[in-house]
């Protein structure tokens, strides 16, 4: 019986010892490994985190500002959404005139400034659009504006909660706005409502960018990039526009005039 079981020890040990041997006699195993390079756009280093918060943002827009605009929009008709839309522009006219004259831009300081005391007096607190009619150019400025105008550079690209696309030259751009518009100084039911109109109004635009871009994302912060700097440099560096992110090929000439119009740029 010891014998036997000496035996088969050994035989199983020598099976273990050939199968080792064969295995080492064999062709080398060759790991391919392909390294990702991860390329990083200068204007947007936090893409990933922008990312992000743009999730956040387009989760917040989709279950909460839309179903409140689809309401909005179905309980007042074109007309009132038209006069309410005239009352919150021309409630932006003082801080267009404010950085018109930090700017150094005497004759629009005195168009604007016209515009808003005519619409005020004549058109109802701003609820007609009087200047319009009489001609008077519309101008729209904002303290980042002024910012790029003083030199200051643009710096990063950055997606805000809640607000959007943002720049960092744009963030304290936004709170002196936001310090200088008769808004906030006004109730809450206002403020709410120049938020439903604001979203309305760009209500057509994000629908465009959700089913026509590829990567909606690269097409917002393309778009963005371009339109802020069409409004500082006022057009003037419209043959260097940046070339947006590809668009779905199903989308005819109208529908993209439709977009230049809502986000004022030119594709």
């Amino acid at each position: 019986m010891i014998i036997r079981k000496l035996l088969s020890r050994f035989l199983a040990a020598s099976c273990f010892v050939l199968l080792v041997a064969c295995a080492s006699t064999g062709e080398p195993t060759t790991v391919k490994t392909v390294a990702t390079v991860e390329v990083i756009n200068p204007d947007d280093p936090h893409e990933k985190f922008n990312r992000s918060v743009y999730g956040f943002n387009k989760g917040l827009d989709t279950y909460v500002s839309s179903p409140l605009v689809t309401v909005y929009q179905f309980i007042l008709p074109d007309f009132v959404s038209g006069t309410v839309a005239n009352f919150f522009t021309n409630l932006k006219e003082p801080r267009t005139v404010i950085n018109d004259a930090l700017q150094g831009k005497g004759t629009p300081v005195g168009d604007d400034f016209e515009r808003f005391v005519i619409n005020t007096l004549l058109g109802l607190g701003g609820l007609i659009d009087v200047a319009s009619y009489a001609e008077i150019e519309y101008h729209e400025e904002d303290f980042s504006q002024t910012l790029a105008v003083w030199g200051v550079p643009r710096g990063e690209y950055v997606v805000i909660p809640a607000l959007g696309p943002s720049s960092y030259r744009g963030i304290p751009g936004k709170i002196v706005d936001a310090a200088s518009s008769p808004v906030s100084y006004l109730i809450w039911p206002i403020q709410v409502l120049d938020l439903l109109n604001a979203r309305s109004n760009a209500d057509q635009a994000l629908t465009f960018i959700d089913e026509a871009a590829v990567d909606p994302y690269l097409f917002m912060r393309a778009s963005y990039l371009q339109w802020r700097d069409y409004r500082i440099t006022e057009g003037a560096n419209a043959e260097n526009a940046i070339l947006l992110p590809e668009l779905d090929e199903s989308f005819d000439e109208e529908e993209l005039d439709l977009l230049e119009e809502d986000l004022n740029i030119e594709l």
